[in-house]
C-alpha cells in the first residue's frame, strides 16, 4: 500500500472541544487532562497523523443511555446539571453543560463502535470526558460512596448497544484503571455475553473487586477481578497478562474487545501506589491488539477513564494510542521495581486469583 495507510487501516480518535465544557474546578478529574494529552499526542506525530483520524462525536439518546442507566438516575442529572451544577457527591462535580457534556461522550463512542465493526476504521480510541466505569445502573455501584468522577458508563452502554442491535455476540472489557470499575460489573454481572477482566489497586476506592467477585447467576465466572497490592510494578502486571488475562480472553474469544483505559496506575500519579511506568502501557496495547487481531479482526476500542498526572498523560496514554495505530514510540521513563516483599504479595494474589478462577477457566 505504500507510505499512506488506506483509511481502513487507520484509528479513530473521538474528541470534541465540547469535553472541556465539564467544569470541575480544582479537581483531579479536569479539562486540562484531555489539552495535555492532546499536547502529547501533536508533537509525538501520533494525533493528527496519517494513521490517525478524527470522529466528531454525536450525542447519545435518552433511550441510548437507558440501555445501562434507569431513568430516574438520568433525570436526576439533567436536572441538577441544568440548575447550575456544583458537587453531585463528594467525589464527583457537575456544571452547567455536564449533562449534555456525558450525552456526547457516549454518543462519540456509540459511533466509533460503528465505524470500527464495519470497517471503516481498524480500532478507535475516546478521548471522552466525564469518564464512566463507576457509574452502575442508578449510579453508585455495589455499594460504593460515590459514583467517583463518572456520570454515565460509557463502556457499558457501548457494550450493552452492541449485544442489543446483535452486532456482536461476546464482548471483553478489560479494565486498567487503578480503581476498580464498580459500575460496569454491576451492569453485566449476570451475563455470560461479557467478560470483564479488571487490574486494580486493592483496598482503595471503591472498596470492590477482590478475587472472590465473579459475577453471578449465567455471569459467574465471567468477572474476573485482580486486585494488585500496594506498590505492585510492571512484573505484577506482566504476570497478570501472562498467567490470567490473555489465556481467559484466549478460551473466551470475543467479538470485540473494549479497553477501559485508566491511566492512574503509573508512577507519577499521585491517586494510588501503584508504579507502572510507560513501557507496561505499551505492553497492554501490544497484547490487546495482538488479542484483537487473533479473534475479533482487530477491532478494539479504547475508552479514557482515570489517569491525572501530566508524565502519565505525555506517555502512558499516548502508549496506547500509538500501539492501536501502528505507530513506534520509544518512551523515556522510570522503572520502579518493586521491593521484595511486594513481589511476594504479587505472587500470592495472581496464586489465590487462579485458584477461584480455576473452576471456570484453563488456567
Amino acid at each position: 500500500m505504500g507510505e499512506f495507510l488506506s483509511l481502513s487501516a487507520r484509528t479513530g480518535i473521538v474528541y470534541s472541544e465540547r469535553f472541556l465544557e465539564h467544569k470541575t474546578g480544582v479537581h483531579y478529574e479536569n479539562p486540562r487532562r484531555l489539552i495535555i494529552a492532546l499536547e502529547a499526542l501533536k508533537n509525538l506525530n501520533i494525533f493528527p497523523s496519517e494513521k490517525c483520524t478524527l470522529i466528531e462525536p454525536r450525542e447519545a439518546s435518552i433511550d441510548e443511555l437507558k440501555l445501562v442507566h434507569d431513568e430516574d438516575y438520568i433525570e436526576t442529572i439533567r436536572r441538577f446539571s441544568l440548575s447550575g451544577g456544583g458537587h453531585y457527591d463528594g467525589d464527583t462535580v457537575l456544571s452547567k453543560e455536564s449533562f449534555d457534556v456525558a450525552r456526547l461522550a457516549v454518543g462519540g463512542m456509540l459511533k466509533a463502535s460503528l465505524e470500527v465493526y464495519n470497517g471503516k476504521l481498524r480500532n478507535a480510541f475516546g478521548l471522552i470526558r466525564p469518564p464512566g466505569h463507576h457509574a452502575g445502573f442508578s449510579g453508585v455501584a455495589l455499594g460504593a460512596p460515590t459514583v467517583g468522577f463518572c456520570v454515565f458508563n460509557n463502556v457499558a452502554i457501548v457494550a450493552a448497544y452492541m449485544l442489543q442491535k446483535g452486532y456482536i455476540k461476546k464482548v471483553a472489557i478489560f479494565d486498567f484503571d487503578v480503581h476498580h470499575g464498580n459500575g460496569t460489573q454491576e451492569i453485566f454481572n449476570e451475563s455470560a455475553k461479557v467478560l470483564y477482566i479488571s487490574t486494580h489497586e486493592r483496598g482503595i476506592y471503591p472498596g470492590t473487586g477482590y478475587e472472590y467477585e465473579v459475577g453471578s447467576g449465567e455471569g459467574e465466572g465471567f468477572k474476573i477481578n485482580i486486585p494488585m497490592p500496594h506498590r505492585a510494578d510492571d512484573n505484577a502486571y506482566f504476570k497478570a497478562l501472562d498467567e490470567i488475562i490473555i489465556p481467559v480472553v484466549d478460551q473466551f474469544k470475543p467479538d470485540i474487545i473494549f479497553l477501559s483505559a485508566g491511566f492512574d496506575a503509573h508512577h507519577s500519579d499521585t491517586i494510588s501506589t501503584i508504579t507502572l511506568s510507560a513501557e507496561c502501557y505499551l505492553r497492554i496495547g501490544e497484547v490487546f491488539v495482538d488479542l484483537a487481531e487473533k479473534h475479533c479482526n482487530g477491532r478494539i476500542i479504547g475508552f479514557l477513564e482515570g489517569g491525572y498526572s501530566r508524565e502519565t498523560l505525555s506517555k502512558s496514554l499516548p502508549a496506547i494510542i500509538a500501539t492501536l495505530a501502528g505507530i513506534k514510540v520509544k518512551f523515556e521513563d522510570r522503572k520502579i521495581t518493586a521491593p521484595e516483599a511486594v513481589s511476594r504479595r504479587v505472587e500470592e494474589t495472581i496464586s489465590s486469583v487462579k485458584k477461584v478462577l480455576s473452576k471456570y477457566w484453563k488456567i
